[in-house]
């Protein structure tokens, strides 16, 4: 099997890995590392958009978004507290699980776009927080989340305002 196909597969296990986060504070059915992956993209994508107006730079922010926890196929999702107590190399299990031919762009991506990164991370909390706020009491987790980006803090405000079921209005 080739080192690419090997990549996909492990890539794949993400939408089993659910983020321990939320388990923590008792959501039965958390989103996956994949479901979250996805939404960081796309607003890494929009963040550095607003912030640069550039294509090419929110094109590579979204890929960087991506792939910014493809590492948890390795070391799994650890939550806030977890993390007070284990050391994960991110930087090892990355540089292993991108062992091809265009691995190590991605990898640089990743470093090159951190701070869109962390802020649409950090803005894919808030909103997922938002939506289970309805049923848990999730916004706590997110009362204390810094932005970077001036568009990041922004976004974070227009989130924390809205209600995530707007599409009741809609006639």
């Amino acid at each position: 099997m080739s080192s690419v196909v090997r990549f996909l597969f492990e890539l794949a296990s993400l939408k089993n890995v659910p983020r321990s986060g939320w388990l923590k504070l008792g959501i039965v059915e958390p989103e996956s590392v994949a479901e979250h992956s996805f939404l960081t993209a796309a607003i890494a994508f929009i963040l550095a958009y607003m912030e640069t107006k550039s294509l090419d730079e929110a094109s590579k922010a979204c890929v960087a978004a991506l792939f910014h926890d493809a590492h948890e196929t390795r070391t799994l999702d650890l939550h806030k507290l977890a993390r007070k107590y284990v050391k994960v190399d991110e930087e090892k299990a990355r540089k292993d699980m991108f062992n091809f031919e265009s691995g190590e762009e991605v990898i640089k991506l990743v470093k090159e776009y951190e701070d869109f990164v962390k802020d649409a991370d950090k803005l894919e909390l808030l909103i997922q927080a938002k939506i289970y706020s309805k049923n848990y009491d999730s916004m706590f987790y997110v009362r204390d989340l810094k932005f970077k980006t001036k568009s990041a803090k922004i976004l974070a405000e227009e989130i924390r305002e809205a209600d995530e079921r707007w599409w009741r209005e809609v006639e």
